[in-house]
């Protein structure tokens, strides 16, 4: 039974200049996530009853061909996490504003998670976000779970040790 809730970023938390940087690669573009990243959020999957749920904007920027966007999109993401070696589960819905709501993705991403922990986490104790930049979590969401990766490194052992403290009363998997 999931507990808690884990919401994604990409840029910023799961690839980063660092990542980028230190590939030999032709490719301009971030393309591979940070395996000790990845380590992270599989020994938080292992740990403790979670799902994640990507709220990142690369939810958002894959044409529709036929009116299937959600499932490329799902495909895609779920492709890219299994190749880099995630373990982990995704939530259902895998993404924050999953009918693609015009009016709440004019908002910010602190309202789409708001509105997910509102409409789909029924059951959820707790929550915590990782992401590179702040929308306001803090005063969006009715708890302080935000932990702020740096957009030039991403996910770095301190950023690991405020997610450990703010994961600390969270009942292990039984």
């Amino acid at each position: 039974m999931t507990k808690y809730l884990v919401f994604l970023d990409i840029d910023g938390v799961l690839t980063s200049n660092r990542v980028h940087f230190s590939k030999i690669t032709k490719y301009p573009v971030w393309a591979e996530f940070d395996p000790v990243a990845i380590n992270f959020f599989n020994k938080i999957y292992q740990k403790f009853p979670v799902k994640f749920v990507l709220m990142t904007s690369w939810k958002n920027n894959l044409p529709n061909i036929s009116g299937t966007t959600d499932r490329i999109v799902e495909h895609w993401m779920l492709s890219a996490f299994a190749n880099a070696g995630f373990i982990g589960e995704f939530a259902e819905p895998i993404r924050t504003n999953p009918t693609d709501d015009k009016a709440l993705a004019r908002l910010d991403r602190a309202h789409e998670v708001a509105h997910y922990l509102e409409n789909y986490a029924e059951g959820i104790q707790d929550y915590i976000l990782f992401d590179d930049t702040n929308y306001q979590f803090d005063k969006v969401l009715p708890k302080k779970r935000f932990v702020r990766t740096d957009p030039q490194n991403g996910l770095l052992h301190k950023h690991m040790l405020i997610a450990a403290s703010i994961m600390g009363d969270w009942h292990e998997r039984s």
